[in-house]
């Protein structure tokens, strides 16, 4: 599952809300990640030969009924000499300064051998926006009054 890092989240809310402008990145990378990101802190980013430090440049769909998924393809063959364990995700923009989407492998961690390749299949990162509609009841207590009272 993909989430937003809170400060994108900010500035999509202050985009939407204040008409602040937001820029969006014209290429986006995914980054691998040894241990599982939050909507603050980014996670430790998967390091060895085979591995292009930085993320590798994936290109995805458009969105459609506020989801989509990455069109391009990727792979990276573990040549570290041990084994990657690979828990969590992370889509940045192609100047590694800002932290778009985070996430973590389902059925993570992912292990990967020495001379085994993890690959990424079109459609294997799939982004949707969960909508859901808060609504705060109030009750309210009207009392009758009788004329007189």
């Amino acid at each position: 599952m993909a989430m937003f890092d809170q400060g994108t989240a900010s500035n999509i809310l202050n985009a939407i809300l204040h008409n602040n402008s937001f820029t969006t990145p014209a290429t986006v990378k995914t980054l691998l990640g040894t241990s599982a990101p939050t909507a603050t802190a980014n996670m430790t980013e998967l390091s060895g030969t085979g591995y292009t430090t930085g993320g590798t440049v994936m290109t995805f769909n458009s969105a459609s009924a506020a989801a989509t998924s990455n069109s391009s393809t990727a792979s990276w063959t573990n040549g570290s000499g041990g084994s990657w364990s690979i828990v969590g995700i992370e889509i940045w923009n192609s100047g590694d300064s800002t932290r778009y989407l985070f996430g973590s492998w389902t059925g993570q961690p992912v292990s990967v051998a020495n001379g085994n390749t993890f690959s990424v299949a079109a459609a294997g990162v799939a982004i949707s926006l969960v909508l859901r509609r808060l609504i705060r009841l109030a009750t309210f207590r009207s009392q009758a009054r009788r004329p007189g009272r």
